[in-house]
């Protein structure tokens, strides 16, 4: 008799094999790409992210494909992108890719799946065709050993695959261009930006870690991806960043940040941006100057509209942010936004998250404690045994036919409590389904505190 988990497990391999094929009717081809596909998809975007139906083609996503086929690209291959070819016109009808990223929880590096880039035709939608395409990017996200995926993008949408918004993302805020102070007659910048060379990236990678460094959940980025980013990525392509110095008068570098390169609707968006203590008040009023100069010549890239407003994509506790309040206007941005995140296997990601748990443990009042907790997820559940302060046992639980759990969520919601987006009280007045009894009551609240987070999409 074939065991069921080697066969799920010869299953996951074959979906994430590239050579995977299946027809799926009406001569439609499921399949992972190849080198020869470039231009197909680049035609496929093209008319899929357009703002209007009569709108011509659109061209922001064609340079970052060239670097994502290109061989060179730190996150994804030639064969990374799930897609549905018709094959009696030879076109691309739906079409999803993955990129292979890690955050990190509390210091523990979690290896995570970034769907993007996800479309169909207009013709071909409500078919279930992004479904099978989604079915291959879970197989290989799975087979290569992600505890999660993540996704950002459309509302509701994500959720039909099993995602729910768990981590906070870009909740910063705005500023308008008629806040930018003028620089004092006479006088030169005593702060400047200059886009980052090669013997800049070791600094760069240490603000960003400096900056990171609070958050439950962030993004670490290798040597790999920084020179990436900052020296071999197309500089017209859709990837987030542009990498960026900051300079004092002397010449001294003090700090970094992190820009978009193309404008969208007279905005400007910044996605980092740290400096040396002491110098937020100082240095903000040129920075502003200097992002208005970065962002004018941005938006001759972008969609050509005047610059009118300045994004400061940023947890509401960064310094910079408190630092803006203090010295300008400010507008929320994107608030509130968070990630979709998806988690297959519960227990495998809280068996490799144990080490955080158990320092929280460790320093309550629940230090040694043993004992267990069932969490009734409604569709099933899960189980943790303590034992001495130790996360002993992890697994799957269903609610026997008499008796209860602990604590009750509905699914997927449990995941914004793991991932610290909301706590226990909060959850509960939202949901009137989530419940917590005895000691689940404090001891949940102990192991999942609310912490902000700041994972960035890489790209």
């Amino acid at each position: 008799m074939t065991d069921p988990q080697d066969a799920q497990t010869a299953q996951i391999e074959a979906l994430a094999d590239p050579a995977y094929r299946r027809e799926l009717g009406d001569g439609l081809l499921l399949r992972w790409s190849t080198a020869a596909d470039l231009e197909r998809l680049s035609t496929f975007y093209g008319l899929v992210f357009r703002r209007r139906e009569q709108d011509p083609p659109g061209t922001r996503i064609a340079a970052w494909l060239r670097d994502m086929f290109s061989g060179r690209h730190p996150l994804i291959g030639q064969d990374g992108f799930a897609l549905v070819e018709n094959t009696a016109t030879g076109e691309m009808v739906a079409a999803t890719c993955l990129l292979s990223e890690a955050w990190e929880y509390d210091g523990i590096r979690i290896p995570v799946g970034r769907p993007e880039i996800v479309g169909s035709l207009p013709d071909y939608r409500r078919r279930g065709l992004v479904r099978e395409v989604f079915r291959l990017i879970h197989a290989r996200s799975q087979a290569q050993g992600d505890l999660a995926q993540v996704i950002t993008g459309i509302a509701w949408y994500y959720r039909q695959f099993g995602y729910e918004y768990a981590v906070e993302l870009e909740n910063g805020v705005r500023v308008a261009l008629a806040e930018v102070p003028a620089a004092k007659e006479g006088e030169s910048e005593p702060f400047r930006l200059r886009t980052a060379t090669e013997p800049d990236l070791d600094a760069v990678a240490r603000y960003y870690d400096e900056e990171r460094a609070s958050a439950l959940v962030s993004t670490p980025i290798d040597a790999r991806y920084w020179r990436w980013g900052a020296l071999e990525a197309d500089p017209l392509g859709d990837t987030f960043t542009n990498v960026q110095v900051i300079e004092d008068a002397s010449g001294a570098t003090v700090g970094y940040t992190q820009v978009g390169l193309r404008g969208f609707e007279g905005r400007f968006d910044i996605y980092g941006l740290w400096l040396r203590p002491g110098l937020w008040f100082d240095a903000l009023p040129a920075l502003l100057r200097a992002y208005q100069r970065l962002g004018e010549a941005a938006l001759l890239l972008g969609d050509r509209q005047p610059l009118h407003t300045f994004a400061f994509a940023l947890p509401a506790g960064h310094p910079a942010i408190a630092a803006l309040r203090a010295l300008v206007n400010t507008q929320p941005f994107n608030n509130p936004y968070a990630w979709y995140v998806r988690v297959a296997d519960l227990p495998a990601l809280l068996r490799t998250l144990a080490p955080a748990l158990e320092r929280r443990l460790a320093a309550s009042p629940f230090a040694g404690y043993t004992g267990e907790l069932a969490l009734d997820f409604y569709r099933g559940g899960l189980r943790m045994a303590w034992r001495e302060g130790r996360l002993a046992e992890v697994g799957d639980w269903q609610k026997p036919i008499w008796g209860e759990g602990n604590a009750g969520f509905p699914p997927g919601v449990f995941l914004q409590l793991l991932f610290g987006y909301h706590d226990l009280p909060e959850l509960r007045h939202a949901f009137p389904d989530v419940w917590a009894e005895g000691v689940a009551k404090a001891l949940l609240p102990t192991l999942f505190p609310r912490r902000e987070s700041w994972a960035i999409p890489l790209g």
